[in-house]
């Protein structure tokens, strides 16, 4: 790729983590981007050099919800900020305790020891290249895309059994039956697809759901597949663009929380609410939610089939939120 391909990106590194700063550091001069590690309580006056200094575009890494610190960041006009939030087993029950987390599109979900390299370098990619919507940017380079339309409710039928089949087939590739990976799959593809067929259409959003459905071709939904040999990438498209931020405090609160009781409550919300992907994010490696407003939305969710289906909640996770 030639350098005109994308704009500079300059990183700045707020994280108390010794290991996760050195990590970041390295990660982020591989990908050529400059790695900023301001004094404690210095970052306004860091942002404010960089701005000086020609610097457009800056992405911040931080383990704390700063709320009042961001703001005065994004006041600084000539800066285009992309905040990102990190966390991990010490940190993570203040994002269920946060108020307001709308000042961070991207959340990653970290082990004591790494930062999720593949999924912060997609994030790196997304913004540098300003390309967002496809399953292909979310598996390596190279792996094959299935694409396929969907224009009635009952081809439903048809994906579920696809899904569960080319998953199944995987089994030869990974050495191992994946008829779990497969039902895991066909289950997340089936709340994405309901969500983009009825929730995100103003006008199927209160029709009974077990009534057929033709689709006008405006109202079509787009349905990618892909696998690269450890990720399996799941992307529904819808063409309405309804799908509000705000949903995202929902999410976080749900996938990070350890309170049983608190847990419970958050499930019978989601349940009453008609949020069923929610609860099955416990299963996702990653979800990538791309909004184009009142023209489209894109979920994407990415399953590690190298896992073992029983420690699915324990692994790294993360969650992307564009707004292109």
């Amino acid at each position: 790729m030639s350098n005109g391909d994308h704009f500079n990106l300059d990183a700045v590194i707020n994280v108390e983590s010794r290991t996760y700063r050195t990590e970041l550091t390295a990660l982020f001069k591989s990908c050529a981007i400059n790695p900023f590690v301001p004094e404690k309580n210095e970052s306004e006056e860091l942002f404010k050099k960089l701005a000086i200094d020609g610097c457009k575009h800056l992405l911040y890494i931080t383990d704390n919800v700063e709320e009042d610190k961001i703001k005065k960041h994004e006041n600084i006009g000539s800066l285009h900020i992309e905040n990102l939030l990190i966390i991990n087993e010490d940190t993570k029950e203040n994002i269920v305790g946060c108020r307001d987390l709308n000042a961070f599109n991207h959340v990653l979900s970290c082990n004591q020891d790494h930062v999720p390299h593949l999924q912060l370098m997609s994030t790196i990619r997304k913004i540098r290249e300003q390309k967002f919507f496809g399953v292909d940017k979310c598996v390596s380079y190279g792996a094959y895309v299935h694409r396929y339309v969907l224009s009635h409710s009952d081809q439903r039928i048809w994906f579920r059994n696809s899904l569960f089949e080319f998953v199944s087939g995987l089994s030869n590739i990974l050495g191992r039956p994946t008829n779990t990976y497969a039902q895991f799959a066909v289950e997340v593809q089936e709340e994405l697809l309901m969500n983009a067929i009825w929730d995100a259409n103003p006008k199927l959003k209160d029709v009974d759901r077990r009534e057929p459905v033709a689709l006008l071709p405006q109202e079509t939904v787009q349905v990618e597949w892909s696998f690269d040999g450890t990720h399996l990438a799941i992307g529904v498209r819808d063409p309405f663009g309804s799908f509000e931020k705000q949903t995202i405090q929902k999410y976080l609160k749900f996938l990070f929380i350890t309170d049983k009781k608190l847990m419970i409550r958050l499930q019978q919300e989601a349940a009453g609410a008609g949020l069923g992907l929610f609860m099955i994010l416990e299963r996702l490696s990653s979800l990538i939610v791309t909004v184009s407003p009142s023209k489209t939305t894109e979920m994407i969710a990415i399953l590690n089939l190298t896992t073992n289906p029983k420690a699915f909640s324990k692994k790294q996770r993360s969650f992307q939120f564009f707004h292109v």
